[in-house]
């Protein structure tokens, strides 16, 4: 039986045409065929394919991870302070808006102390003596050998006076102070020990400066000085703080605690006779227009306000100057103003005696120069009413009126009316009240005038009861303009007058050596500094000068200056009492009737 069952031969027929069939489609993908078989068709992508991104946007959670939210706080700050701080400061601190202060130092936001920190403010000291001291500077180092060793005879003072506070303040700058040097004084009695003891030297925070007491450059750093370095300065307290966690502030508060801040204080220089006329105006003409300022622009033009009394007008047809001129009719020329503008001058005080010499015309002349310089005038001016009103000045926040005349009751020295330029004669009836409405207002009032010439130390009655009635109606500084020799000062514990400064630029050195007894000290005369902080009065210094020639003055050395001072403080009154013995220390056994 070697036949094939139909069926089974239709099987394998199929089966051989299948297998044949799927090798010919394997054989398509071979390289080796493609050219025996006919081309595939092709498709290009159209511009509307979709593109499927690789990773796929997740589908929303049914339940939200929730988000971190930062914890921050604002002010006021809970704050604590090292209670060993000054208690003036902490008193600051806790008067502070932006701070809530808290006795508890683990709970406090901000931590105040001298612990290493970010700066958070400096609290300032200083070292005094009293007014009449001779004591002109002192150095660091003598203070830190008298706190810690006790008194040497190499140190300038023989004591320090402070008070308990600012006993605490040293003791954690400087550690424990030897007995034999440091005496603690309540702060109501520091002024008075001060001015009873014999050569000593007070420490006190800024805040108690007061015009008994001379403050003292340290280590040549001034704090009343233009050019003070408040980072060098030693006796300052700095002071730091730290948060407690500097995540929780949204940002670092920025703080700046201090006594003493630098924009609120203001220095006036005030002078005497300023006459660039005669030999002065000749030694110009020879050594230079500046000559006659040489050693003394700097005390001039470092003053943040400085007052000259120009007696004398500018002329446009001024001769050239006589030096052995015998007439006492004046004038300047123009180019004299030169010396005005080097010193720094601010304002010019007209109520001088010579201001009317050259006439009308040369006043109006000069007023108009002194407006082309920016100049403020007063005591006189174009006509009686511009004479007689106030001029004010604003500086660092203090706020002055200057207010001045002629009070020799001289017509032709006080030329201004109604329809006349010149000197204003001293009106006691308006300007006394004038003078209590500009003190009620708020200002700092400085009157000076032109008084009585007195060829002494001394004042004359006539002279205390004007500038008396003038410091009692509210004026801060009383000034006499009018003085060709220095005279005697007194403080009436609310105002400052000193009766007559001297010449600042004037021809009177030569009197001074061909007539001692009749001119003596007529070479020699006062630059008084006066300061303001704050809208008070803190402390005036005498600078004393000593002139070379009939044209320059300059500063006094220590060896001139103590004679001379003795004479000033033996004719000047504290508080009504006389000061007297300049070198050995204050006495008072006097009083002024």
């Amino acid at each position: 039986m070697n036949s094939i069952h139909p069926i089974f031969r239709f099987i394998t027929t199929r089966n051989n045409f299948l297998i044949i069939l799927i090798s010919l489609f394997i054989l398509i993908g071979s390289s080796s065929l493609t050219g025996c078989l006919p081309a595939l068709p092709t498709y290009a992508p159209s511009s509307s394919t979709i593109n499927i991104p690789e990773s796929p946007t997740p589908l929303p959670s049914l339940s939200p991870e929730p988000t971190s939210t930062a914890i921050t706080i604002s002010p006021p700050y809970l704050a604590f302070a090292d209670p060993a701080l000054p208690n003036q400061l902490l008193a600051e601190l806790s008067q502070d808006d932006h701070l809530s202060m808290t006795g508890n130092e683990s709970m406090a936001q901000i931590i105040f102390s001298q612990e290493p920190g970010r700066e958070a403010g400096s609290w300032f000291y200083l070292a005094v003596t009293p007014f009449y001291s001779s004591l002109e500077e002192i150095k660091s180092a003598d203070l830190h050998s008298c706190w810690e060793n006790g008194i040497s005879s190499s140190h300038p003072f023989n004591q320090i006076l402070l008070s308990e506070d600012t006993h605490n303040t040293f003791t954690m700058l400087w550690g424990p102070s030897n007995p034999n040097c440091v005496e603690i004084a309540h702060p109501n009695d520091l002024s008075r020990s001060l001015w009873s003891a014999n050569e000593a030297v007070g420490l006190i925070p800024f805040e108690m400066a007061d015009p008994s007491l001379k403050v003292l450059p340290i280590d040549s750093e001034d704090p009343f000085g233009a050019d003070f370095n408040r980072d060098i300065y030693p006796l300052a307290l700095r002071i730091n703080y730290e948060l407690s966690d500097p995540g929780l502030f949204p940002a670092v508060p920025d703080f700046y605690i201090t006594n003493f801040d630098s924009s609120k204080l203001t220095s006036i220089a005030l002078t005497g006779v300023t006459a660039m006329v005669r030999h002065t105006a000749y030694i110009m003409e020879k050594e230079g227009i500046l000559y006659p300022a040489i050693d003394i622009q700097g005390l001039l033009a470092d003053a943040d306000i400085t007052h000259i009394n120009n007696e004398v007008p500018f002329a446009s047809d001024c001769p050239y100057p006589d030096a052995n001129q015998y007439s006492l009719n004046f004038c300047s020329d123009d180019r004299y103003i030169q010396l005005m503008e080097a010193i720094g001058t601010d304002i010019v005080e007209l109520s001088g005696d010579h201001f009317g010499d050259w006439g009308p015309e040369a006043m109006l002349h000069t007023i108009d120069l002194y407006d082309q310089e920016g100049w403020l005038t007063y005591g006189g001016g174009e006509n009686l009413t511009a004479g007689l009103s106030p001029v004010y000045l604003s500086h660092n926040e203090n706020h002055f009126a200057f207010i001045g005349c002629n009070a020799k009751n001289v017509e032709r020295y006080a030329t201004a009316s109604s329809d006349n330029p010149g000197a204003v004669m001293c009106d006691f009836e308006w300007m006394i009240p004038e003078i209590e409405r500009l003190a009620s207002e708020g200002y700092l009032v400085i009157a000076t005038m032109q008084h009585e010439e007195v060829d002494d130390f001394g004042s004359i009655s006539l002279q205390r009861y004007d500038f008396r009635r003038l410091a009692e109606a509210g004026a801060v500084i009383v000034s006499g303009s009018q003085s060709h020799h220095p005279q005697g000062f007194e403080y009436t514990g609310s105002s400052f007058i000193h009766y007559g400064l001297g010449n600042l630029f004037f021809d009177q050195w030569r009197l001074a050596l061909v007539d001692p007894e009749l001119h003596a000290n007529k070479d020699k005369s006062f630059v008084d500094l006066h300061f303001f902080y704050n809208g008070k009065h803190i402390g005036t210094r005498l600078v004393p000068l000593q002139f070379v020639d009939n044209a320059r003055p300059r500063l006094m050395t220590a060896e001139e200056k103590t004679p001379l001072m003795n004479e000033i403080y033996a004719h000047s009154f504290w508080n009504g009492e006389w000061i007297y013995l300049y070198s050995s220390g204050y006495i008072s056994s006097r009083t002024d009737q």
